[in-house]
């Protein structure tokens, strides 16, 4: 596992101790508050793929629509157990037949009230895929037996607890390196921690592929690197040096 440690402080303040016991710090005598802002990073691999496969039909009137998209639907659900995708990774996200709707060029003036043109089925199932390597032959085996639609990929991690743990490392070692650098400054000492508290969060700095359309070449998926975000603040007393 590959740390990437990013410095950040976004406040700093210098407190007396009075000032301090108002937001119930307490400080002994001589000794000020620094409040520092680090962040911890740690960059993976991620090692789940998540993707919204669809059907979409039209029709005249919504048996219609909806008898396409089942027929459809089927085949695709077949291909999803057929590629051996355990049934907790996939679940149906989204099934149903709205109406098309006509539009006036002129509604502001039109008393004539919106017909409808028929209708769409739709029927769409998130899949969580574990085997990265087979993403694009999935997509492909997907698209041929039904799929017209396909949105992803989301990437992220079947267990984040190891990238948050090193992120935390990242936190705590940027942070103390940003208090020892304002002590010696000040011509003080980092004495003690007074309180702290994170913030987490994942970014995956990748774009979002939306592709639909029966006659499509295999895509190729990158899955890069995801990068843990720990954000933490740290209350530091600072001492005269001894």
């Amino acid at each position: 596992m590959r740390v990437l440690g990013i410095f950040s402080i976004a406040s700093i303040a210098l407190c007396s101790a009075a000032t301090a016991q108002d937001a119930a710090v307490r400080l002994n005598p001589g000794e000020v508050l620094l409040q520092v802002e680090a962040e911890g990073h740690s960059k993976n691999r991620p090692d789940v793929m998540g993707i919204t496969a669809g059907v979409i039909t039209n029709g005249d009137t919504a048996a219609e629509a909806l008898a396409a998209n089942s027929e459809r639907a089927d085949r695709m659900i077949k291909a999803v157990r057929d590629l051996g995708i355990a049934p907790e990774d996939a679940r149906t996200s989204e099934l149903s037949v709205r109406p098309v709707m006509s539009k006036d060029e002129d509604q502001n003036r039109s008393t004539r009230p919106p017909t409808i043109l028929g209708y769409v089925a739709t029927n769409q199932i998130e899949l969580q895929l574990r085997d990265l390597g087979r993403a694009p032959s999935i997509i492909d085996a997907l698209f041929k037996n039904g799929a017209n639609s396909v949105r992803g990929p989301v990437f992220s991690l079947s267990d984040p607890k190891p990238a948050q743990r090193q992120a935390r490392f990242d936190a705590v070692k940027n942070a103390r390196e940003e208090a020892e650098t304002y002590a010696a400054a000040f011509g003080l000492r980092v004495a003690r921690v007074v309180r702290s508290s994170e913030r987490g969060d994942f970014r995956y700095e990748g774009n979002e592929i939306i592709v639909s359309g029966t006659r499509i070449p295999r895509t190729p998926i990158e899955p890069g690197e995801l990068t843990t975000t720990i954000n933490l603040w740290v209350d530091y007393a600072l001492a005269p040096k001894t």
